[in-house]
């Protein structure tokens, strides 16, 4: 499932809770422009991966398992 439109302060504060929930960072963008023009880190907790993107322009977005997300 997919969730998009996210607010950037919202995004940033949903990635921010789950890891102090014990979801783990398994992978991050870090080109020249990460987090300036677009960003993407993905979490995993036990066999659960979900995908974060952002972009300056339609700012965030969620991908994972339906009752996750």
């Amino acid at each position: 499932m997919k969730l998009a439109d996210i607010p950037t302060d919202t995004f940033n504060r949903i990635v921010k809770e789950l890891c102090a929930d014990g979801w783990r960072k398994t992978s991050e963008y870090d080109n020249f422009d990460a987090w300036i023009d677009c960003g993407m880190v993905v979490l995993k907790k036990g066999r659960v991966r979900l995908r974060f993107t952002w972009d300056n322009w339609t700012e965030g977005t969620v991908d994972g398992p339906e009752e996750i997300v």
